[in-house]
């Protein structure tokens, strides 16, 4: 069986590949060109006689665009832009098909663009952000260099039409709902503990819960969501990905970035570190020892959850070749994981078995695919 994947990341392309199953190795087969940063890339699940929709974004420090693309053939299009008003991190497509919600990392904001019957951004419409409030306004963030505004970063949606929207700055999720003179409405917030730092956020099959992965604390939590607003995390849920090489004096140095849940196999969470072979690349942490047996890349955390999902059964690590995990992505079959190293090691692909999902072998490997970012199943 032969995939196809797209890649985007901090660069002025996008790379279609294929990844043949058996026997495994993964195929380049074009690069096209970008906007600059196309950091983070969403499928969708329209395909007109042009070919195959996908949207994306270019990321900048203060400003981006949101972008629709089209994969025709061996080819990836841009077929429309529109300005974010901020630096975006994430487009969400709505479950109807209606829009894109765009949120802004830079700005603390969010923004809807409809949609026209081809998939591509509307490019008539008038779409005024919700920025979100910055509960620590007037007080001390309690992580300064990194919650000093706003920051949001991931949006989910439920089937009740809800929107999960993980605000790193604030420690909080944003409940948001589609109303208001924006499109958009805040109705309500799940409360992080101080610091934490949302950043990425995956529903429970049942869209009882939702997993919540910290930046900034390098856990997951976990959100009933019958709670009334605003909730707080359940206390007997809190699991560290940290891999168990890193001490606490080495591991706030480093950052958590993807959650991802396996369709094929109940109950388990994947989780990806980052930044771990960087530790020692600032001269003020010139002080701090060096890790004991120094990995070549990364480690992704695999938990096991009890039947219900709200329990940790055991935490285990598997240790990848990539530098700095940005990039994962498990396929539609969950047979496979993809995953790439932002600052080296290229692209992987994993086997994923067991009785679990737990089990995971690498098969193959292109390291010729740099700067990734973001990675999509086609």
């Amino acid at each position: 069986m032969t995939y196809q994947l797209l890649a985007g990341g901090y660069r002025d392309t996008v790379t279609l590949f294929s990844f043949e199953a058996s026997p495994s190795k993964i195929k380049v087969i074009s690069d096209s060109p970008a906007p600059q940063n196309a950091s983070w890339l969403e499928p969708s699940t329209q395909s007109t006689d042009a070919g195959r929709v996908v949207y994306s974004l270019s990321e900048d420090e203060k400003e981006g665009k949101g972008l629709s693309l089209i994969v025709k053939g061996d080819k990836v299009e841009v077929t429309a832009e529109r300005m974010t008003n901020g630096a975006p991190a994430h487009v969400h497509l709505l479950k109807d098909g209606s829009g894109v919600i765009v949120a802004n990392y830079v700005g603390g904001s969010a923004i809807y663009f409809p949609l026209d019957p081809s998939g591509a951004l509307s490019k008539s419409s008038d779409s005024p952000n919700l920025v979100f409030p910055y509960p620590y306004k007037d007080t001390k963030a309690p992580n300064p260099d990194r919650q000093e505004a706003s920051h949001i970063h991931h949006v989910v949606e439920s089937k009740d039409g809800k929107f999960y929207v993980a605000d790193l700055g604030s420690d909080r999720v944003w409940v948001v709902v589609r109303e208001g003179e924006s499109g958009l409405d805040i109705k309500g917030w799940l409360q992080a503990p101080a610091g934490a730092g949302p950043r990425h956020l995956a529903l429970s099959p049942d869209e009882k819960h939702l997993y919540c992965l910290t930046e900034l604390s390098h856990e997951v939590l976990i959100f009933s969501l019958s709670d009334s607003l605003p909730a707080h995390p359940k206390p007997d849920f809190k699991v560290s990905i940290i891999p168990p090489n890193v001490p606490s004096t080495h591991s706030k140095l480093m950052d958590s970035a993807e959650i991802q849940l396996n369709s094929a196999f109940p109950n388990v969470i994947y989780a990806s570190n980052r930044l771990e072979l960087h530790i020692h690349d600032d001269d003020s942490q010139k002080d701090l020892p060096k890790l004991d047996n120094p990995s070549k890349g990364d480690a992704v955390a695999v938990i096991l959850l009890g039947e219900d999902g709200t329990t940790v059964e055991s935490v285990k690590h598997v240790r990848t070749e990539a530098d700095g995990i940005r990039a994962m992505k498990v396929s539609k079959d969950g047979k496979y994981v993809a995953l790439a190293g932002q600052q080296g090691g290229g692209v992987e692909i994993w086997a994923v078995g067991g009785k679990r999902g737990d089990e995971w072998k690498l098969a193959a490997k292109e390291e010729s695919i740099k700067q990734v970012t973001d990675i999509i199943w086609l």
